[in-house]
């Protein structure tokens, strides 16, 4: 009998246990900043950095798998003197082009190893990017002062790899590492007459994140 009673305590205390770490048909959310890096750095095809933060919300509809929408901020920042541009001799162009990325998104993110432990996730985001600016990125003494470039938005793609670390039962933080994928176009406006030219920005961020 007191073996009986032992074994079911057990089971008992293991059962709670496990429905305490247990966060399956519950709403949470997912706070994220980091720094994205540059992959190329080739005039005209050049890449911007950026500093990034993202906020996403979401459903764990399993203790492994969370999923829903979110919203991030992208400052991408380029800046860069070329001496020479294809053998001119009207001097040097400074290449200045910043503008503020906005992507909302769909996501999700799958854990592995035990519920409440560290371990692996994979995820992935995926939207459009809202981009809206006019500027001139192009100054010096070979550059045109009356062209302006106007860039719009496109495809956002960011699949991560990163390690979960959980504080608590409720609060979680994190370690990634993602491919950040943003399509945008610049359509130059002259004198003479506009023409667009559709772009991709790849960078590779690094991110720390905290999970409620």
């Amino acid at each position: 009998m007191k073996k009986l009673f032992t074994i079911l305590t057990l089971l008992c205390c293991f059962t709670f246990a496990t429905q305490a770490q247990s966060k399956s048909g519950t709403f949470g959310l997912q706070a994220e900043t980091g720094y994205a890096f540059t992959l190329s750095d080739g005039y005209p095809e050049y890449n911007h950095e950026a500093f990034n933060i993202a906020l996403s919300s979401g459903y764990h509809v399993t203790n492994k798998l969370f999923a829903g929408v979110g919203v991030a901020l992208y400052d991408y920042r380029y800046s860069k003197l070329i001496t020479n541009v294809y053998g001119s001799n009207d001097g040097p162009l400074e290449i200045n082009s910043n503008f503020i990325s906005i992507p909302i998104y769909a996501h999700g993110m799958w854990r592995f190893g035990r519920v409440g432990n560290p371990g692996l996730f994979v995820s992935l985001k995926a939207g459009y990017g809202i981009i809206s600016k006019s500027m001139n990125p192009i100054t010096g003494q070979g550059a045109t002062d009356d062209v302006m470039y106007d860039y719009s938005g496109g495809l956002y793609l960011s699949p991560s790899l990163g390690y979960m670390y959980p504080i608590n039962e409720k609060h979680a933080i994190s370690l990634s590492v993602s491919y950040d994928h943003q399509d945008y176009s610049t359509t130059v406006k002259t004198n003479e007459r506009n023409y667009k030219s559709d772009k991709t920005n790849s960078t590779l961020a690094v991110k720390v994140g905290w999970a409620f």
